[in-house]
């Protein structure tokens, strides 16, 4: 069996998918592990669909969380999803299928018997609070602040957060290729990033580079500051405790405080 990657993959049709979308957000937010295709666009990008998603469905997630409705037992690819969860289903001694219902129509394999939630009894952002007990995370233990940052699963594409939230964190990857990101307020043109987290080694930025593919000899660039105030358009490397290497290209830099 492949080494699970995701808390919790998100099975659904796509005319239940602004719902959907919005239970991902609020996840994330937790920094909860979740497998949504819309989070995943480039790391999908050219890959073999059936394959990807049967493995993700059957093999990489602690939950599978099934939004059942007439277009999801009737679609080609929410039932290869259902197939592959179903099939481990079968296998583990726990509830491993979470379903949520839209409506009442019956899904092929799923024992009529199995306990559900229904989607009109439950906002996103409170689907997303029930998913995370479920998962025991108990959002009032310890200090607010201590919660881990969010995530992003994907190794590339764009990401829009918050560094004034979640101490300045924000995690790439995961393994050895997780990188802990951190960062505070320079200035609206400029950013500090820190090399502060346990996972990072080492932050440099990649002056004359204006694209992530000009990055190409990332060890021979300067680590030897604590932090680095990369301007806007700037990429700034990250080389993580296992010797890997992050490229971040500053796209934008929004600050709301006075």
């Amino acid at each position: 069996m492949s080494e699970q990657e995701y808390q919790v993959a998100l099975s659904f049709a796509g005319e239940q998918r602004s719902y959907v979308e919005e239970v991902a957000r609020h996840l994330q937010a937790k920094a909860i592990g979740v497998f949504y295709d819309g989070f995943e666009k480039v790391r999908l990008w050219g890959t073999d669909g059936a394959k990807t998603f049967a493995d993700v469905f059957e093999h990489k997630a602690g939950y599978v969380l099934m939004f059942i409705s007439q277009a999801y037992v009737t679609k080609r690819w929410p039932q290869l999803e259902r197939e592959a969860a179903l099939r481990r289903m079968i296998t583990e001694d726990r509830e491993y299928v979470l379903p949520v219902r839209f409506d009442d129509t019956p899904v092929p394999g799923l024992p009529g018997t199995t306990i559900y939630e229904k989607a009109d009894d439950y906002t996103p952002a409170a689907l997303a609070a029930l998913i995370a007990d479920k998962l025991g995370l108990q959002p009032f233990v310890g200090k607010a602040s201590d919660v881990p940052p969010p995530r992003m699963t994907s190794l590339t594409g764009e990401v829009v957060f918050d560094y004034s939230n979640y101490k300045g964190r924000y995690l790439i990857g995961s393994g050895e290729l997780a990188f802990e990101t951190k960062w505070t307020k320079a200035s609206n043109k400029s950013i500090h990033v820190y090399n502060d987290q346990p996972s990072i080694n080492g932050i440099a930025v990649c002056d004359g580079a204006e694209t992530i593919s000009q990055v190409n000899q990332a060890a021979t660039l300067d680590y030897t500051s604590r932090s680095r105030t990369p301007p806007l358009g700037n990429i700034v490397v990250l080389r993580n405790v296992s010797g890997f290497y992050a490229a971040i290209k500053v796209l934008a830099i929004k600050d709301n405080t006075p």
